[in-house]
């Protein structure tokens, strides 16, 4: 999953972020996970990919919503918006469609509150 994300040296950052080792119990560096990607035929990431397959970055969803991404990660925390991590550690994506009805939600105008006939109406001479 994280190839489809990140490139090859952002991967072997998270890997060693996350204490994660080689077979042989080395550190991962770009050529390691290039190796290990070739080997097992994962399809290299492109840059521009996880737009086309209308994903956004926890900073690019930010943006989009005018806040920061702390907390756009405490909204994912509290199950107020959704968010994709492969594991822990790893970057989380957005769904360019929930930022989008996000956004939306919060451009439109507050409804006024609903008329009760049992409420006394306030008159200032």
């Amino acid at each position: 999953m994280l190839a489809r994300i990140e490139p090859d040296a952002r991967i072997a950052s998270i890997l060693n972020r996350n204490r994660r080792r080689t077979a042989h119990g080395q550190i991962w560096t770009a050529k390691r996970v290039c190796s290990l990607r070739n080997n097992h035929a994962i399809a290299v990431y492109h840059e521009g990919e996880r737009q086309a397959r209308n994903e956004m970055s926890v900073s690019e969803g930010a943006a989009a919503l005018g806040v920061t991404p702390t907390t756009v990660l405490r909204l994912i925390r509290l199950k107020q918006f959704a968010g994709d991590a492969s594991l822990w550690g790893c970057p989380w994506t957005l769904r360019r469609e929930d930022v989008e009805r996000c956004v939306a939600e919060r451009n439109q105008p507050p409804t006024p509150p609903t008329v009760d006939s049992a409420q006394l109406i306030l008159e200032i001479p």
